[in-house]
């Protein structure tokens, strides 16, 4: 029996190949970001050889045949511009199919538009589609709202897809209700700047969350992006179709870090959770922040959230914010830790974390909450790098582990190469009830030194295992930062 792995690619992003971004007609301000070049990072999740067959969707539903990897057992592939096999310009969907369990991410890298040198972006791959998805981050460009957005949905049905887009804004204003059809296999994508069809002229500025219903019973899958002047970031859109009535959602990773006086911050490192509620009637929702440092603070917040609409919590800054909610964190100027988001309706999320370098805000790193009853024991994560040039890092990457049990978790986490040949494995690391550990690999982490990542060596490109050994369901999701050319990205780990 074939098991698929499926990878929505968005228009944005131009499947595994290497392609220049149309600039919508009436977001002539919006820069455009350059050219995108996008890398799959297959992994075997067995210990048996892989045999995989890719191949592509383009926007009419053609399918286009792509390499045929063989990944050993505990290995992995990489799949660039150069060895995807698709022409110039692409512009669609691919699926992975193998007769072994996959995991996948797909980063893409922009090089030539005016935020050169500071963005990338990356996505989890998903194994099955949903007859609804959530998009609770999208934005469309103004003078005062320097991010656009769009998203791509991808029909992973066995017929065409009859897909019902609705959009709300975070005031609770419905903007309309739009009808599309997507061929098998095929993507569409949605630009928030260029209205028309499935999408409507929104007021320049806006702020809101989008959902897709499939109408006539298929599933799709989907991936939002968003430019911030040029600098792009994308993430998974939520599988929202079963989630209903109270909902919790664990965030593994939120930070509040600057250099200077709590008067005078010189900000680094800050995150925002979006939360898009999906009833019909308000949401009551309680957000409990958690320092992976006991000694630090815990922070609680309590928020409504209108009908269908959305809301953005910034450790930093935002409008949805009480008045000084986050000010409790600046005993420390150095705050990390995870959260979890209580609700009394159904609701999702995404959570975004932004960087500043040298006094310039780099592309955002986002990726989806995750339901607490998604926890799993066993967990990969695809295309983690410690790479090293003339003394200098350019790639490394951190995983973040929650624990979602009632009791501690014994967890290992393991660095396996492409070969498949484990390098380096943490064993039996204890994770409160609730709590969070990372691990990155230049730093260290979770009490070891940095010298602990030492046999990863200096161009190690391979992946994790993460397994709870004691049945604690564990979330995990993965950063990575690289240089020359700058860029930073975050993404969902894979349940087994």
């Amino acid at each position: 029996m074939t098991n698929r792995r499926l990878f929505t690619v968005l228009a944005l992003v131009f499947a595994l190949a290497l392609v220049a971004l149309p600039v919508a007609a009436d977001t002539a301000a919006a820069p455009d970001p350059g050219t995108g070049s996008t890398t799959t990072y297959l992994v075997n999740k067995t210990a048996n050889q892989a045999s995989v067959s890719v191949f592509y969707y383009d926007q009419a539903g053609n399918s286009i045949n792509g390499p045929s990897p063989v990944i050993p057992g505990n290995g992995d592939v990489v799949i660039d511009p150069a060895s995807s096999q698709l022409p110039q310009g692409f512009n669609g969907a691919g699926v992975a199919s193998s007769n072994q369990p996959l995991a996948a991410v797909v980063q893409t890298d922009y090089t030539g538009g005016p935020g050169d040198g500071y963005q990338a972006g990356a996505y989890a791959g998903v194994s099955q589609g949903s007859s609804k998805i959530c998009f609770p981050s999208l934005w469309k460009w103004s003078s005062s709202v320097n991010q656009q957005s769009a998203f791509a949905v991808q029909n992973t049905g066995t017929s065409a897809a009859a897909v019902q887009i609705a959009y709300i804004g975070r005031d609770g204003v419905s903007q309309g209700t739009f009808n599309d059809n997507i061929p098998v296999g095929a993507q569409h994508t949605y630009d928030l700047g260029a209205p028309g069809g499935a999408m409507p002229n929104l007021p320049a500025g806006w702020a809101g969350a989008a959902s897709v219903t499939v109408t006539n019973g298929g599933t799709v899958a989907g991936v939002g992006t968003t430019d911030y002047a040029g600098r792009y970031t994308d993430y998974n859109a939520s599988d929202c179709a079963n989630v209903t009535g109270a909902t919790n959602l664990v965030v593994p990773s939120q930070y509040r870090v600057w250099d200077g006086t709590a008067a005078n911050k010189s900000w680094k490192i800050w995150s925002a959770i979006n939360i898009q509620n999906l009833s019909g009637d308000t949401a009551t929702v309680q957000v409990v922040y958690t320092p992976r440092d006991p000694a630090k603070p815990v922070v609680t917040l309590n928020k409504t959230i209108a009908p269908n609409s959305a809301i953005g919590l910034n450790t930093r800054s935002s409008p949805d914010n009480p008045a000084g909610a986050f000010d409790p964190m600046d005993v420390t100027n150095s705050w990390d830790g995870t959260a979890k988001v209580t609700s009394d309706k159904p609701v999702v999320g995404t959570v975004i974390t932004q960087w500043n370098r040298g006094g310039t805000e780099i592309d955002g790193a986002f990726y989806s909450a995750i339901i607490d009853t998604a926890g799993a024991t066993t967990w990969f994560a695809p295309n983690v790098k410690r790479i090293q040039s003339s003394g200098q890092w350019t790639k490394i990457s951190a995983t973040t582990i929650q624990n979602l049990g009632n009791a501690s978790a014994d967890v290992t986490v393991s660095y396996y190469n492409s070969a498949g040949t484990k390098v380096l494995e943490f064993a039996n690391e204890s994770v409160a009830a609730g709590a969070g550990i990372s691990f990155n690999t230049r730093d260290g982490g979770a009490g070891h030194p940095a010298s602990a990542m030492d046999p990863l060596g200096t161009s190690f490109v391979g992946h994790v295992k993460v397994v709870s050994n004691n049945g604690q369901p564990l979330a995990v999701t993965m950063n990575g930062v690289q240089r020359l050319p700058y860029g930073s990205t975050a993404t969902n780990g894979i349940p087994q």
